[in-house]
């Protein structure tokens, strides 16, 4: 993700971000690494300096079902962290990434003295759920073409640099999309491409410009 001050990153004036910047071990992962595996037991949670993280399901038969693609100053592993429970997704890299892995004997103290880091981490669960619950409710009972356009209005959400802003940029791939929202590759690039002849959008590599979010919330009404 390019994008900065959307709800679910950290920003970098926030107090949280800043004590994790003190207390947090930075960590490396090629290109495809695993970083962590469904059922795994949990000893930290982790902010993603550089690169892109897939957050996926696999099922006992070994399919996958990815979850969430998470880009700089991201959070993540946080609620199987503080609930202490396994881990209910896997998280690999999709590109080299850079992370900060904070643990919970060193982030303590900063609790402690500061409750407002709680209510930080707490917000930023609830965006969480508030995003999972959105992509629930898109792949049960939307038809696929407003899966598509659903997906894109709820990422404005991330992408904007600003609540009041009537464009933004995407920069995720059509397969990208195709797995957050659970159909074929070839039929979220066949919706792509409609809504690119409308002129609600624009496509170029790796990347989806909004034009027209109003267009793309009026078919989702239709």
């Amino acid at each position: 993700m390019n994008q900065v001050n959307i709800r679910e990153i950290v920003s970098k004036e926030s107090n949280l971000y800043s004590v994790i910047e003190k207390i947090g071990t930075l960590q490396h992962y090629k290109k495809n690494e695993i970083i962590y595996l469904q059922d795994d037991s949990v000893h930290t949670f982790y902010l993603l300096k550089s690169g892109r993280v897939r957050q996926f399901f696999t099922s006992v038969n070994g399919n996958e079902l990815t979850v969430k693609i998470l880009g700089v100053n991201n959070i993540f592993g946080e609620a199987s962290y503080f609930s202490r429970t396994p881990r209910v997704t896997s998280a690999s890299a999709l590109t080299d990434v850079e992370l900060l892995a904070v643990d919970l004997q060193s982030l303590l103290p900063f609790l402690t003295e500061n409750p407002s880091l709680i209510a930080e981490l707490l917000d930023l669960m609830a965006q969480k759920i508030r995003l999972f619950s959105i992509q629930v409710y898109s792949m049960a009972f939307l038809s696929a073409d407003k899966k598509v356009a659903h997906i894109l209005v709820q990422l404005g959400t991330y992408f904007k640099n600003k609540e009041s802003d009537i464009d933004y940029s995407i920069d995720y791939t059509h397969q990208d999309l195709a797995e957050l929202i659970g159909i074929a590759r070839v039929t979220t690039t066949k919706e792509l491409k409609r809504f690119e002849k409308l002129g609600w959008i624009s496509l170029a590599y790796r990347n989806i410009q909004i034009l027209n979010e109003a267009a793309l919330k009026e078919y989702l009404l239709s």
